[in-house]
């Protein structure tokens, strides 16, 4: 009973939370941006974009408009990623390889033929940590989307264990450091 009302607590209070401070924290910094130009400029074309796990937390700052959809694992830390992307503007789709994988990969071709981008951490909910594994690359194949890697740095930041996945070693930056968002 008492996790129960923590759980239902912490999907209600956390994302409002995360998302003021991920925009204070963005506010703050001094941002550069580094061969951004296919990310920012669409030009009429969908694309596939890819981050480690660790980076999630500043892509939805990065990203800055409506027309993204993230795939977003299905577990209860995934709730709480899918509610506060959704206070930026960007829908989701559940699941993973290892819950609701079907479901998921429906959920990203029905985004793709709606014309959005979609976002996919390629290294997976069991790792290995930054090594991309074939659901990216087969969702590319099947939809001749080109697949666009991103990566966000800071000068001054923190690694933390996000969630209940011992894989996920998240940058959070901290206020006022230099930062960057690369695309390749």
């Amino acid at each position: 009973m008492k996790k129960r009302f923590f759980d239902t607590m912490g999907v209600r209070v956390i994302p409002p939370v995360a998302y003021w401070l991920m925009r204070l924290l963005t506010a703050t910094m001094r941002m550069t941006y580094v061969n951004c130009a296919m990310v920012r400029e669409r030009g009429g074309k969908n694309r596939i974009f890819a981050f480690w796990h660790g980076r999630l937390m500043m892509m939805p700052s990065f990203y800055g408009r409506d027309g993204l959809t993230i795939l977003v694992s299905a577990s209860r830390d995934g709730e709480l990623v899918s509610r506060t992307v959704a206070r930026f503007g960007i829908e989701s789709v559940r699941g993973s390889t290892t819950r609701g994988w079907r479901e998921g990969l429906k959920g990203v071709l029905r985004a793709i033929r709606a014309g959005r981008d979609v976002a996919i951490t390629p290294d997976g909910p069991k790792g290995p940590v930054g090594r991309a594994q074939m659901g990216v690359i087969q969702i590319a194949r099947a939809t001749g989307l080109p697949v666009v890697p991103l990566s966000f740095g800071a000068s001054k930041k923190k690694l933390f264990r996000a969630g209940t996945a011992s894989l996920c070693r998240c940058l959070s930056p901290e206020g006022f450091s230099y930062a960057a968002s690369l695309s390749i």
